[in-house]
């Protein structure tokens, strides 16, 4: 079954200033580690809901370039865009995998993946993806998911949970088709609710994928007075029905806002 949204991934010209990016923000930025055969790095930012912004760069270019999710960091380096895409959770990804093609959209299992975290422990799990790059892929956790996301234990993190991920569609009509294919869900006029999170569709002009995160909080007024405090530059919005929204000025290249949600 697929849960919902388990992380966002940004792709980071050098993962040093956008912990310090991050941080400024309130973030608390948790230690990722390597991942030695694709020639990346990461650093994590946890939400109070067990979702995760995961902040990644390259540390091998011609090693990441030879491997499609590689290839997708360093093309999000290569543009004004650095949201790369997002992961699902699943807790039975043989079942969803195989429910997935009974619907008719191709998807594969991967070889299982890992990293090393800095203090030398190995993560490992399970991926499955689509044969559209553009949609999310699916991954469950085989060690520990505390191994793989520690949860936040102070700052902006605990406060915040993913609210949903804005997906652009050239052809949107199509997209819904292969949302609806990939979670077994009909979309609320492109908008698919999961357990974690939703993810909405509207149509783009500059290509499919991932255009922007919405973070919920019980307590915008709080943030945007700590934001003051620490002199970190933002908008503040009013956009109609979703009312009063944040928006950070820096976010490193990733379009990220803050909205109310009770």
């Amino acid at each position: 079954m697929i849960l919902g949204i388990d992380h966002i991934i940004i792709a980071v010209d050098e993962l040093d200033k956008a912990m310090e990016v991050y941080r400024r923000l309130g973030f608390q930025v948790l230690p990722g580690g390597e991942h030695p055969t694709v020639g990346t790095h990461n650093v994590l930012v946890s939400l109070s809901d067990g979702c995760y912004l995961e902040l990644i760069g390259v540390k091998k270019p011609d090693l990441a370039r030879q491997f499609p999710f590689g290839k997708q960091v360093l093309e999000a380096l290569a543009g004004p865009n650095r949201l790369v895409g997002f992961a699902l959770e699943t807790d039975d990804p043989n079942g969803d995998v195989q429910a997935i093609r009974d619907r008719g959209l191709a998807i594969a299992k991967a070889p299982p993946g890992g990293r090393i975290r800095p203090d030398g422990q190995q993560v490992s799990w399970r991926t499955a993806h689509p044969e559209n790059p553009r949609l999310p892929f699916l991954i469950q956790d085989v060690t520990l998911r505390a191994l793989r996301v520690p949860p936040p234990s102070e700052g902006l993190g605990g406060a915040t949970r993913v609210g949903w991920v804005e997906v652009g569609a050239a052809d949107p009509q199509t997209a819904i088709t292969a949302y609806a294919q990939l979670l077994g869900e009909r979309s609320v006029e492109g908008r698919f609710s999961l357990q974690r999170g939703a993810i909405h569709l509207s149509p783009s002009f500059s290509g499919d994928g991932i255009q922007m995160v919405a973070l919920a909080t019980d307590d915008l007024a709080r943030i945007a007075r700590d934001w003051q405090d620490r002199d970190v530059p933002f908008y503040d919005e009013s956009i109609r029905g979703l009312g009063r929204v944040l928006v950070p000025r820096d976010t490193d290249g990733a379009r990220i806002s803050f909205c109310q949600v009770r």
